[in-house]
């Protein structure tokens, strides 16, 4: 049961440090897979675990837990890299603390499926309005009509816009294990596209955009508390690589579907200075990325009580499962669903509540933690025996 949390970037990054300093021992949970280990090293963006065991790494979302004086605090985070027994992990954006578990759970990944129904219509909300598209975007406004709009004709389309206001660009989608650059970590951090007007200026890395929904690396700075030492100390390296590689103007704009990040837009001039008009632009083009990639799936959603989902750990209480990202972005928290399970031949039916959706970026697959608000007294003890045995 969810009780609290740390949510304060500082805070956060303090009680990591602690972790750090006493060498605390922290259970690493990766799928249906769980070892110890200790965190080694926490940075600016990211930080470092140890674990005992190495794990077979094919989706970023990673769990950390560490009980403490009758609480867990849990971390959901994502894998930026791995060396051997060393994760690198994107810093969190927060810390939750739990109750411990009233009943015990088990892993059961690969054994046990279960299907779900929505209780409430399946709803979705596009970020993008055709009505919105300008008259020059026309073909794009016609290819995104479309049922199932064209992945590969859209981005061709969007490329050939942004190589009207970039002459140099790039246009990647988000793989696990991909080491980010800053510009990258801080945009995905705060879901909105990061944007230094002239590099050669100190005053561009820290200038505010109210209002507009970008951001600088000021904004960062900010949140995380630095001193102005630090500060300039930091701005001084970020111009002298931009230098270093004849970037006079720099845009990153996020690829999102709701939440999470798939990708990201890299804008680069030599010359020519940027303006927040070209940010906004390059921002809806990535907008409409993400919409045509959506479009396909949601389509396909009304009879999800047909598909069957892996569970990834179960005990008398409550379940969580893997879904699909794009059906797990159209679950809210507090959602009831309709759950059909089938153990060991026996047939059980619940309801249960969402009380997370544990995000793993630009992954194809979502958890979904569940508490269940009806259950059989019967179905509740074959659980809890399910559970406990060997």
């Amino acid at each position: 049961m969810l009780e609290d949390g740390i949510f304060e970037s500082q805070k956060i990054s303090a009680f990591l440090k602690r972790l750090r300093s006493i060498n605390a021992t922290i259970d690493i949970i990766y799928k249906n897979l769980k070892t110890k280990g200790s965190i080694r090293y926490v940075g600016e963006y990211s930080f470092e675990v140890y674990c005992k065991e190495s794990f077979d790494i094919q989706n970023p979302s990673i769990d950390l837990e560490l009980p403490f004086e009758s609480k867990i605090y849990h971390i959901t985070t994502e894998i930026l890299n791995k060396r051997d027994n060393i994760l690198l992990l994107m810093m969190p954006t927060k810390i939750n603390v739990w109750a411990k578990r009233k009943f015990p759970r088990k892993y059961v990944y690969g054994k046990v499926y279960l299907s779900i129904s929505f209780i409430r219509p399946i709803e979705y909300r596009s970020d993008v309005q055709n009505e919105s598209i300008p008259d020059n975007l026309r073909d794009i406004k016609m290819e995104l009509d479309k049922d199932t709009p064209d992945i590969r004709k859209i981005i061709s389309m969007v490329v050939r816009e942004i190589e009207k206001i970039s002459e140099k660009y790039d246009f990647i989608f988000y793989k696990r294990g991909m080491t980010l650059p800053s510009s990258a970590v801080i945009s995905m951090y705060f879901k909105n596209p990061l944007f230094v007007e002239d590099t050669s200026n100190l005053e561009s890395y820290i200038t505010s955009y109210e209002g507009f929904n970008v951001i600088t690396y000021g904004d960062y700075m900010r949140k995380m508390g630095w001193n102005e030492t630090k500060v300039l100390d930091q701005i001084k390296k970020l111009r002298a690589s931009f230098l270093s590689q004849s970037i006079r103007s720099f845009i990153c704009v996020p690829i999102r579907i709701l939440s999470d990040t798939i990708g990201f837009i890299f804008c680069k001039s030599s010359q020519r200075l940027f303006s927040v008009k070209d940010v906004l632009y390059i921002d809806a083009l990535g907008g409409i990325v993400s919409e045509a990639y959506v479009k396909n799936k949601v389509n396909a959603l009304k009879n999800t009580n047909e598909i069957l989902f892996p569970v990834i750990d179960i005990s008398a209480g409550g379940v969580r499962f893997e879904v699909d990202s794009i059906l797990g972005k159209l679950i809210k928290v507090d959602d009831s669903l309709r759950i059909f399970m089938n153990i060991e031949g026996r047939d059980i039916q619940v309801i249960g509540k969402v009380l997370r959706v544990d995000t793993t970026k630009n992954s194809k697959k979502l958890w979904i933690a569940t508490v269940f608000t009806f259950i059989s007294p019967e179905d509740q003890q074959y659980l809890l025996n399910y559970t406990t045995k060997e």
